[in-house]
């Protein structure tokens, strides 16, 4: 109806202003923006799921969208804005949304628990007690690529700041490995970043990070692009290696992986790291990321 249509538009304008500049966001909080976006309960998934009236459907679908935007955006910018973020109490809401048939709906609402994982671990309490890992995890296998990317983006950012979710996140791992040969290069960036991640704080998944092979997969991830980038003559190869951001978070997980005894002993002897480490120093140049991230691999499986 017209009243759906009009809030849609409003809701666009507003995304657009938050979005266009943090002192336009800042002022959309100061004038009780969020309050708005929860009394008019412009983030559930009700909203997407107008059957019957796809007039009505594709107007909730866009509004979704926009509060998705924002809430986004203004998480994305400053930590200052959790506590208010927090205070909406997002997690029913974010379990619909998860869980919504539509694609760029889900998307963005990977992208914005990303970006509320972002600054510090303020969201990880509510995002364990909401049950929002379930729903998340299973999008790490999506059938829709911007979906994969972001979920592996919010699964990185809720292992970076402590381990208080490590358990939660551990069914992950096998998608995050599946997601090392995703054709896109930011979603196996964000899936090596996140296997980094879930090793950083502690050690408590050490063990399940070899059984389920994920030494191997950043290895083979490297090495593999390595070899293509070996046998090249025209150096267009050698370009397209040294810029794949792909390869130099695996190395960087790499190291964060050999800080551990379990992990070092096996990359050391199953997989030849060390090799990998010279090779990649001969082929790179010293100021490229790969060959200073290989440097610091090696001072790690040598010390």
């Amino acid at each position: 109806g017209p009243e759906a249509s009009a809030i849609a538009g409003g809701m666009q304008l507003l995304s657009a202003l938050v979005l266009h500049h943090h002192a336009l966001a800042h002022e959309f909080v100061q004038k009780e923006g969020l309050q708005a976006i929860a009394e008019r309960r412009l983030l559930s998934a009700d909203l997407v799921r107008q059957e019957g009236r796809p007039s009505r459907e594709a107007a909730g679908a866009h509004a979704v969208v926009d509060a998705l935007l924002i809430v986004s955006q203004l998480s994305r910018l400053s930590k200052e804005y959790y506590p208010l973020l927090l205070r909406m109490e997002l997690g029913g809401e974010f379990r619909g949304l998860l869980g919504c048939e539509s694609a760029g709906v889900r998307a963005k609402a990977c992208n914005a628990i990303g970006n509320m994982a972002r600054h510090s671990s303020a969201f990880y309490e509510a995002i364990r007690s909401a049950g929002i890992l379930q729903q998340l995890i299973p999008l790490c296998a999506d059938g829709d690529s911007s979906c994969r990317k972001f979920a592996s983006f919010a699964v990185g950012n809720c292992a970076f700041h402590s381990d208080v979710l490590y358990r939660g996140l551990a069914p992950a791992i096998p998608q995050l490995l599946r997601l090392l040969s995703d054709e896109d290069e930011k979603t196996r960036a964000n899936a090596a970043g996140a296997i980094g991640n879930l090793v950083r704080n502690s050690a408590d998944l050490c063990a399940v990070m070899i059984r389920e092979g994920a030494l191997q997969g950043l290895y083979s991830l490297v090495e593999s692009r390595r070899r293509e980038a070996d046998v090249d003559d025209d150096g267009a190869a050698l370009a397209r290696f040294v810029s794949d951001s792909s390869v130099k978070i695996a190395l960087f997980s790499l190291g964060n992986l050999a800080v551990h005894r379990e992990c070092k002993d096996e990359l050391i002897c199953s997989i030849r790291a060390v090799d990998l480490c010279h090779r990649l120093m001969g082929l790179c140049q010293r100021d490229d990321m790969i060959h200073k991230y290989a440097q610091r691999l090696l001072q790690k499986l040598s010390g």
